[in-house]
């Protein structure tokens, strides 16, 4: 019934003639160990859809948003896209946070023919699950590179890696192993250990000496801040001289206050930055703080884009219908706020990402790190 309450409608709302409204859905988790994240989204989303009311609308009709708490399991997911699907007015969706989650929604959106709009999923086989799969997102290849160069970047010797114990942290791991295999004696840098940890961790004692045993200088996680707070407080209390490099998992003010003084030089990749002197960044951020009160993380961002690409493909094909947006998403063209937004083939929006550091409390851009991984295998020497 909780994840019914706001979608469940009579038919009478979205691209209807009757309601003169268009809608979209947004589901992700609003409750649970991964609220923020939905919760940041859902704000992103509804941002995005006040802009355009402010200016009209889109077809001379305004967007209203529903939404959804999955809670981040796939059960939910599944049941919510099952209702969303069978809610014939209902346009597009938005959401979902976690890759194994998103992916059990995409199969059914698939099969139904509606359009979904990823912010967050990572895995490499979320957008071939079809042609109404779309995502704006860097994928757990990009993630892998930067794990790479930074390690090269900071002159690091001794890589450890800690992952959840899911397909994404699986994932993310066999991905920098393949990378390290791949450039041979071009990756100065030794994989020493690759653990993994059960979601609800909350102490990382054996992990954190099986690490220092194996005299990891360096480790990395692709893990949220709920986990990688705790561990990387437990890991300073026993190792000062540790490098921690994050994914934008943990790229939140929950992250900070969550870890204290011990994100002090905590290194992350992220497509997104608040500070970025984009004046769409800028404009984006102070509307996101002011209605969320803080500022929005890369996920947030990255579905305020993909609200726009549903919108743009609406406004551009003259059509709400579900197979129309479909057909014209991957003809989206815009500057957003996480970059250019146009898909490839796949139903990906490549992604660059930037080097922040954590400084004084507060993150901090290192210009120049970070290289797209096309570019940085050619100043290595990589075919």
């Amino acid at each position: 019934m909780m994840f019914c309450l706001a979608g469940c409608g009579n038919g009478e709302s979205g691209s209807n003639a009757e309601s003169g409204e268009i809608t979209l859905a947004f589901s992700g988790p609003q409750t649970g160990d991964f609220a923020e994240y939905g919760q940041s989204m859902k704000a992103a989303a509804q941002i995005a859809i006040d802009e355009w009311n402010e200016k009209g609308g889109v077809l001379g009709k305004q967007i209203k948003l529903v939404d959804f708490d999955d809670a981040n399991t796939s059960e939910q997911a599944a049941s919510i896209a099952q209702n969303i699907v069978g809610n014939s007015s209902i346009s597009a969706v938005l959401g979902y946070f976690s890759s194994g989650v998103a992916m059990t929604a995409a199969e059914i959106y698939q099969e139904e023919g509606i359009a979904l709009v990823n912010g967050s999923a990572a895995h490499v086989d979320y957008s071939k699950i079809g042609d109404c799969i779309f995502r704006n997102n860097a994928i757990y290849v990009t993630e892998a590179s930067t794990c790479i160069q930074v390690t090269e970047y900071l002159g690091r010797k001794k890589l450890g890696i800690l992952n959840p114990n899911s397909d994404a942290g699986v994932s993310v791991t066999n991905e920098i192993e393949t990378l390290i295999e791949k450039y041979g004696d071009k990756f100065s840098a030794e994989l020493v250990l690759a653990e993994l940890y059960e979601d609800g961790t909350v102490d990382f004692t054996a992990t954190i000496s099986k690490f220092r045993e194996a005299g990891v200088d360096v480790v990395y996680s692709s893990g949220a801040y709920a986990q990688m707070g705790p561990f990387i407080r437990q890991y300073r209390e026993r190792d000062e001289d540790v490098v921690f490099i994050m994914s934008a998992g943990c790229f939140s003010q929950e992250f900070l206050d969550l870890t204290g003084d011990a994100a002090e030089g905590v290194y992350m990749g992220t497509s997104f930055f608040y500070e970025s002197a984009d004046e769409k960044v800028q404009a984006f951020s102070k509307k996101f703080a002011e209605s969320y009160g803080s500022n929005p993380s890369t996920f947030a961002a990255q579905i305020y884009d993909g609200t726009y690409a549903i919108l743009y493909a609406i406004e551009e094909g003259g059509s709400a219908e579900r197979a129309d947006i479909v057909a014209n998403l991957p003809k989206t063209d815009f500057q957003g706020v996480t970059g250019k937004i146009t898909f490839d083939e796949e139903g990906n929006v490549p992604k660059e990402q930037v080097l922040l550091i954590v400084e004084d409390g507060a993150y901090k851009e290192v210009p120049g790190a970070l290289l797209s991984q096309t570019d940085y295998e050619a100043k290595i020497g990589i075919q």
